[in-house]
């Protein structure tokens, strides 16, 4: 693939993630994403198949990074405390970065359009929280978290949190990410530290 072909299937995926996310799925045409970046909509076909299989690549191109940098975390030096406040920050910045992406994970029904990518999807999911159980499990035992918590439970707590910033926050408004994230980590850890005053 030429350099200019890969940046014009770059500019594709990001125009039709922004769509997706803004119209939903079912509602953006590919006459829609050709119209943004001023091309004939036969061209598109010359790049992606389907709309279907843009969906695909816009999902398959961005839904691990999330937990890549989790993963880099989690294995990362620090007290389980300090790696948490890091991880909640992470979660944050990726959902700043990538909020139409992730936009269309809770408004479209991805096992109704491609039922492998939303497999795919869910495994990656399912891959996050077990690395936030781990890190929570991890705090449990060297008694810097409260020895009463179930780490699955806590995890989908603190996970939710975090989601919630899509239906609410831009960083172009009042609070930046840093603000939000020093806030969230602060209610996690305050929350969850067997000794709350040296967290």
């Amino acid at each position: 693939m030429t350099d200019k072909r890969r940046a014009k299937r770059r500019l594709i995926l990001e125009t039709a993630t922004a769509l997706f996310s803004q119209r939903g799925y079912q509602a953006t045409r590919m006459q829609d994403i050709a119209f943004q970046l001023g091309m004939q909509a036969g061209s598109l076909y010359y790049y992606f198949e389907s709309k279907e299989a843009l969906l695909s690549a816009v999902v398959e191109a961005n839904v691990g990074l999330a937990v890549r940098e989790l993963d880099a975390i989690v294995s990362g030096p620090g007290t389980a405390i300090n790696r948490m406040r890091a991880a909640v920050a992470s979660h944050l910045a990726v959902f700043d970065r990538q909020s139409d992406l992730y936009k269309i994970f809770v408004s479209e029904r991805l096992d109704a359009i491609a039922p492998e990518l939303a497999e795919a999807v869910d495994e990656l999911g399912r891959a996050y929280e077990q690395r936030w159980v781990s890190l929570i499990g991890e705090g449990i035992a060297t008694g810097e978290l409260r020895s009463d918590l179930d780490p699955w439970l806590t995890m989908k707590a603190v996970v939710g949190l975090c989601n919630s910033t899509l239906f609410w926050f831009t960083s172009d408004g009042r609070l930046a990410t840093a603000d939000v994230a020093d806030a969230f980590s602060g209610l996690v850890v305050e929350g969850l530290a067997a000794h709350p005053e040296l967290a």
